[in-house]
């Protein structure tokens, strides 16, 4: 399995639209690993898209990665950071020509309400364009080649709004635990994966909050994301080799890509930037 971060930031990006902070001023001088963009996550050379934020022109762009090939789109939850519903609608014919795929789309019944509103300001729906698949929590789906579990996240509303996921691809017995956007996962979120018999290759955490104590409830820090890791191999969901990789960053949280490079890898995880692939 490959994972490529196409972007790396929470919603403000950073640096941040509209902030002069240390990180995002910092961030406007050096450039390079220091500027993020919204998250965005593709599988496989893009057999499998997480998410489609309001960035995704930028990285078609910036990664050269054709959306046109992609035939399924998995969506954590409805906060426009991850779903910018809008642009996807330009798919619909009249404004994408010659396509010879339909993308299949997925997520939570709640998340649609926010999908379908893009399309209906655009008046139409064109399902021999883009289909929309409702899946729900504790549910597990086939998608590709790969058998996705959807775990409610610690987020949104709290009412399995929002979604994180485990992944595991069908063909080489690969897994990957995806964290964003979510508080600490319920212990009996944790425990309902193990029964499954996963034990994950790859897990991608949450580190909106960086290096404080704890990030609130819907988000995590690096000390959250290690006592995440602890909980996790108690109840044998990751091995000796596993790679933890923190995303999802706020120049809220303070720190540079140095900064918290140094500070996770102290804790074995990798700090994750724009572009990074990682192949397990």
């Amino acid at each position: 399995m490959k994972v490529k971060y196409l972007g790396t930031a929470a919603a403000e990006r950073v640096p941040a639209i509209f902030c002069k902070c240390e990180v995002c001023e910092f961030a406007r001088e050096h450039k390079g690993k220091e500027w993020r963009t919204q998250l965005q996550t593709v599988l496989d050379e893009g057999e499998l898209l997480i998410d489609f934020p309001g960035d995704s022109f930028l990285h078609q762009w910036q990664h050269d990665i054709d959306f046109n090939d992609i035939e399924h789109l998995l969506l954590t939850h409805w906060h426009g950071d991850h779903l910018y519903a809008e642009d996807l609608a330009l798919r619909i014919s009249g404004y994408g020509q010659d396509l010879d795929k339909v993308l299949h789309v997925y997520g939570s019944p709640f998340t649609k309400t926010f999908y379908d509103r893009a399309f209906e300001l655009e008046g139409r729906f064109d399902e021999s364009r883009l289909v929309y698949h409702t899946i729900r929590a504790y549910n597990p789906i086939e998608i590709s080649r790969y058998k996705v579990y959807p775990i409610p996240a610690q987020h949104g509303n709290f009412q399995e709004d929002c979604l994180i996921y485990a992944i595991v691809d069908r063909e080489t017995g690969k897994s990957l635990f995806y964290t964003h956007d979510t508080g600490m996962p319920l212990e009996k979120d944790l425990q309902y994966l193990a029964t499954q018999g996963i034990v994950f290759d790859f897990v991608s955490l949450d580190c909106t909050g960086q290096g404080f104590e704890q990030s609130g409830p819907v988000h995590m820090s690096l000390k959250e994301n290690v006592h995440l890791i602890e909980k996790m191999r108690q109840l044998g969901l990751v091995h000796d080799e596993t790679i933890y990789v923190a995303s999802h960053f706020s120049h809220n949280g303070g720190l540079n890509h140095e900064a918290m490079q140094a500070l996770s890898e102290a804790d074995g995880i990798l700090t994750s930037y724009d572009g990074m692939e990682v192949e397990f």
